[in-house]
């Protein structure tokens, strides 16, 4: 079910919310699916033998702080479906404003606050990973198996990396999504000219996850969830800002896009954003041989793209775009993307593309 009221106390002002509920079933693939492995890069958080990270010193050492201990190594991640999955169910909330003070300008504050319950999840491997290294393989996260990979040659009777974990789909307590969507219109005729600003904002209040276990995995403004974003990350701030002008035949716009940096030590893969500096990093943070994080903070991002368009005739417009007009590059992340392309590519692919032209017709019929 879902309810919606507004509140208009004046012409120019209206109040107005929402309450609604919703439930999803499982997926085939989360209910019966047979076991699929994805690998994941990873890399122990050593330091060196003068400088050890505490956390993890037995297993360096017992590696002599040799490249297999050090160097990043890739482990599966095999799911499997699980039958017994109870369905996820949903509640959700949004309040507001709506300011017009006149027929020319108008601007929404909206809060909204998503709720999952019975969130069908993997398991909480991340505790796992850090259990392996930290207490000699010995794991106890419920739901988790952990399987040994290759021995290291120079020193077989050490712990081995990690091969394989294992886990079936299962319930989590909780995913909690809240934040304020901001907007501002305005519209004015300059002579023949017509005007039109569009803003649009979205602030991340928290974006969380809660295990039935009660490790509490805090999403926003940071790298995570990397196994829903592909570590690509949930900024805290995103907009854009389009401004158009309508001559007649002859339209154009010019669009900016904002996203805010964001914490590097995603906290689905051990890390505790704000403490990258130091040696509870996690695994998603690229480093240099001797441990010390290459970046900590990926950073902001923004871009413009130019459309133009003339209209010929009733039936024909000429069509030319410049997208990233100022040719704005991506700043480098290491991390994001499991390290793959060293730049952010849910936020900054114009910046790796470039400068891009875009010239065309369109003839309608």
């Amino acid at each position: 079910p879902k309810i919606g009221a507004k509140f208009t106390p004046i012409r120019e002002l209206a109040l107005r919310g929402t309450y609604s509920r919703g439930f999803r079933i499982a997926s085939f693939n989360e209910a019966y699916g047979l076991p699929t492995t994805g690998y994941i890069t990873t890399q122990v958080q050593c330091g060196t033998a003068a400088n050890p990270n505490p956390t993890y010193a037995p297993y360096c050492s017992s590696h002599g702080y040799n490249a297999y201990a050090t160097s990043s190594f890739a482990y599966g991640l095999t799911a499997t479906g699980n039958p017994n999955l109870k369905p996820e169910k949903s509640r959700s909330f949004t309040f507001g404003t709506v300011f017009e003070p006149s027929r020319h300008l108008s601007f929404t504050v909206d809060y909204f606050n998503i709720k999952i319950n019975d969130l069908i999840t993997g398991a909480d491997y991340s505790k796992a990973v850090q259990q392996y290294f930290a207490n000699n393989g010995v794991v106890t996260v419920p739901g988790i198996t952990v399987t040994p990979g290759l021995p290291d040659l120079a020193n077989p009777g050490a712990l081995p990396q990690i091969g394989t974990i294992e886990y079936l789909f299962q319930n989590a307590n909780s995913l909690l999504s809240k934040g304020v969507d901001f907007g501002a219109t305005s519209r004015f005729q300059i002579g023949r000219v017509k005007w039109t600003s569009y803003l649009e904002a979205s602030y991340l209040l928290k974006y969380s996850k809660t295990y039935d276990n009660g490790n509490v995995q805090r999403y926003d403004g940071t790298l995570s969830p990397c196994d829903v974003t592909s570590c690509s990350g949930a900024p805290k701030w995103r907009g854009s800002w389009q401004n158009t002008l309508d001559f007649g035949r002859f339209k154009t716009s010019l669009t900016s896009y904002y996203t805010s940096g964001y914490d590097l030590a995603s906290t689905d893969y051990g890390g505790a954003p704000g403490e990258c500096a130091t040696t509870n990093i996690g695994a998603s943070v690229v480093t240099y041989d001797d441990g010390t994080p290459i970046l900590c903070r990926g950073k902001s991002f923004m871009s413009h793209d130019l459309t133009m368009a003339l209209d010929v005739g009733d039936h024909f417009t000429l069509y030319a775009n410049v997208l990233n007009l100022l040719d704005t590059k991506a700043p480098y992340d290491p991390s994001a993307a499991y390290g793959i392309y060293n730049y952010n590519v849910a936020w900054a692919q114009s910046g790796f593309i470039g400068r891009y032209f875009r010239m065309g017709a369109r003839v309608n019929f």
